[in-house]
């Protein structure tokens, strides 16, 4: 097996035994995965291998390589040291007992040996019984970790190690929570007497173990490790949990790959460390390594200009006791206060800079509006000017038609005078269509006017009556916009089957609204089941134009009609007057 790493445990004191292996050197655990032996999964020995007669040696192999710590390890007064208590950090482990008491040997040094065949044991956790008075005879191998002795020459570097399968008796899998503690104890199964006994208790462990390096954020990461890694702070162990920096300085938290590794004893010991900063979630493994073992150089946490005035909290835990946290507090000292002023100041000047940003914005939303506005209106009139352009030619055709009449009736001078009539007519229209407004007094002259034209045609009766006090030639009214209104009354209303056919032309003032109603005696119609006639149609879309463009001065057309009834036709400008 290539590169192959096991654990030397070097005793000193040397017991005659029964047993011997003096061909074989080294003492090497492997994992068993699915009932095959795993070459390159070695594990730690984590186990007490003694020569002492009257004690007996185990092992505790773990998937997270953590070593078993004996008292003396943990206890600076020796003379309260026991020999019989042992300590893990990890929560699960075999065990499994060795009948070796010692695992180097010199070429043909005879081994110390136990004899289980007379032995019994049992194991209690907490002080209540797991196991009853056992055989250790009866015990099989470790179905989870092949133990075995290697052949090696220690004076030259290891490779393609040969082992041969080892004695051992597996007494099965426990499972420790922190203060938790195994006892095992051994008898003479024909005496009954008291051989040996030990207890294995699981600690508290957290990775309490680094150095803390403050520097100016000026320089690069890789900068600080080479020119200031040497003014690195030596706070290291349990008082290691509380640092404060300046603001707007980095820090980070430096793990050498062997120091990282102290849990609660004096050696650093493997194991994965987890980190996470501001909650004690979403971990991430130390160096992003699934395995980092005994590997050369360090690990880093590094904390990138955290913000002044700011706490920031890193909690740290061992892979193998995820439940023991460690907390690591770095207050981040608040920038130095500037002079009161320079605030004030800053503040006036924001105040400022915001007013004229808005009065700017407000500026340009107006101007944008007003453009806006102005393309609009220019549209809308443009529509109107389209729609007058229509209603004339729509006027024309309708007075050729009456000429045409006059002719068929052999009236050449009655049709000479209409058509004179009709040039004088057109050229008023045509005049008045190009503006925007005409006074009242002036749309009346026009309608009186074109009435006139079509009693030469029809004989028919008209009236306006004006009920308003206020002097029309002051009142600006859309020119041309009762004379469709009129023409469809002369030429549709009053038929020739009408008695007496009267059209009636009202204007009102009320309070603010000015009110032109269209009304004739004439045949009437269901204004449900007809379609408006062209001029008609021209007109609606006049209304709504001027609506939009004037939308504070609304002009509203209502028409009543019923067959035999006559039809009337209700102009209200709203707020007209106002």
């Amino acid at each position: 097996m290539k590169n192959l790493a096991v654990f030397l445990l070097l005793l000193v004191s040397v017991t005659c035994a029964r047993g011997q292996y003096a061909a074989n050197s080294l003492l090497a655990i492997k994992e068993i995965h699915d009932g095959v032996v795993c070459d390159s999964c070695i594990v730690t020995m984590a186990g007490n291998i003694t020569a002492m007669a009257d004690k007996i040696s185990f092992l505790t192999p773990n998937y997270d390589n953590q070593f078993l710590y004996t008292d003396a390890s943990l206890t600076r007064e020796l003379s309260t040291v026991d020999p019989s208590k042992f300590f893990v950090s990890m929560g699960r482990f075999s065990l499994d007992f060795y009948p070796f008491g010692e695992v180097l040997a010199r070429k043909g040094e005879q081994i110390p040996y136990i004899d289980f065949k007379d032995l019994q044991f049992r194991t209690a956790t907490n002080g209540v019984l797991k196991n009853d008075w056992t055989d250790v005879m009866s015990l099989k191998n470790d179905p989870d970790f092949y133990i075995g002795h290697a052949s090696v020459d220690v004076r030259h570097e290891i490779k393609d190690v040969e082992t041969t399968p080892a004695e051992h008796y597996h007494a099965g899998k426990f499972e420790l929570r922190l203060g938790d503690s195994l006892n095992v104890a051994f008898r003479n199964k024909n005496t009954l007497a008291n051989v040996y006994h030990f207890s294995v208790t699981r600690v508290r462990s957290v990775p309490d173990y680094f150095n803390f390096v403050e520097f100016s954020s000026e320089k690069n990461f890789q900068d600080i490790l080479n020119t200031e890694i040497n003014k690195v702070r030596k706070e290291q162990g349990p008082q290691a949990n509380h640092f404060e920096i300046e603001g707007g300085h980095s820090a980070f938290l430096r793990f050498s790959n062997h120091d990282q590794y102290y849990f609660f004893g004096k050696m650093p010991r493997t194991s994965g460390i987890e980190y996470a900063i501001g909650k004690p979630e979403n971990w991430q493994r130390l160096g992003g390594q699934e395995d980092i073992k005994f590997s050369q150089g360090y690990s880093y946490i590094y904390l990138d200009k955290p913000e002044p005035g700011e706490t920031v909290k890193v909690f740290l835990r061992y892979r193998h006791q995820p439940e023991s946290i460690h907390q690591v507090t770095i207050d981040v000292k608040p920038l130095p206060k500037r002079p009161g002023w320079i605030d004030v100041a800053q503040l006036i000047l924001t105040v400022i800079i915001l007013a004229l940003l808005a009065i700017f914005i407000q500026k340009r939303r107006h101007k944008r509006q007003l453009a806006r506005l102005d393309r609009k209106k220019n549209e809308i009139e443009n529509q109107l000017q389209l729609l007058s352009g229509q209603l004339n030619p729509h006027f024309l055709f309708n007075s050729l038609n009456a000429v045409q009449s006059l002719i068929r009736q052999n009236a050449p001078e009655a049709a000479n005078q209409y058509i004179t009539e009709v040039a004088t007519f057109m050229r008023t229209i045509m005049d008045n269509s190009r503006k925007e407004f005409v006074s009242l007094a002036e749309e009346i002259g026009i309608e009186d006017k074109y009435i006139a034209l079509e009693q030469k045609r029809k004989a028919f009766t008209y009236t306006f009556r004006i009920e308003c006090g206020n002097e029309l030639s002051s009142i600006d009214f859309p020119p041309l916009l009762l004379q469709p209104i009129i023409e469809n009354s002369i030429r549709h209303g009053l038929a020739e089957t009408v008695s007496n056919p009267t059209l009636t032309i009202t204007i009102r003032c009320d309070a603010t609204d000015l009110v032109v109603a269209i009304a004739d005696n004439g045949i009437g119609y269901d204004p449900s089941a007809k379609v408006p006639g062209h001029g008609l149609s021209l007109t609606g879309k006049r209304i709504t134009l001027i609506n939009e463009k004037l939308p504070a001065m609304r002009i509203v057309l209502q028409t009543k009609s019923s067959p035999g009834a006559g039809t009337t036709t209700e102009i209200r400008l709203l707020k007209w007057l106002s």
